[in-house]
């Protein structure tokens, strides 16, 4: 946590928020759990998506519903 100090300063610079995850390796393993768990929410909002629009319903409105319900996670309000 020493090193983390000295160099916050420059993480600052580069990201909103700094988190320390533990001894080394353990932010690589919050990363990589972070990256699945997002992968997941992308291809379920792309499935639901497809399946939506093929039904017959408008993306737009399908979009608007998933924002403000259940569904709504960083893929499907950032993209």
């Amino acid at each position: 946590q020493d090193v983390l100090e000295k160099v916050r300063p420059v993480l600052e610079a580069m990201g909103k928020k700094i988190t320390f995850c533990g001894d080394n390796g353990s932010g690589q393993i919050v990363k990589l759990c972070n990256n699945l768990a997002l992968g997941i929410q992308m291809i379920s909002i792309a499935e639901a998506m497809n399946l939506g629009t093929k039904l017959g319903a408008d993306p737009k409105l399908l979009a608007d519903v998933f924002n403000c319900s259940t569904a709504r996670c960083w893929s499907s309000d950032s993209y």
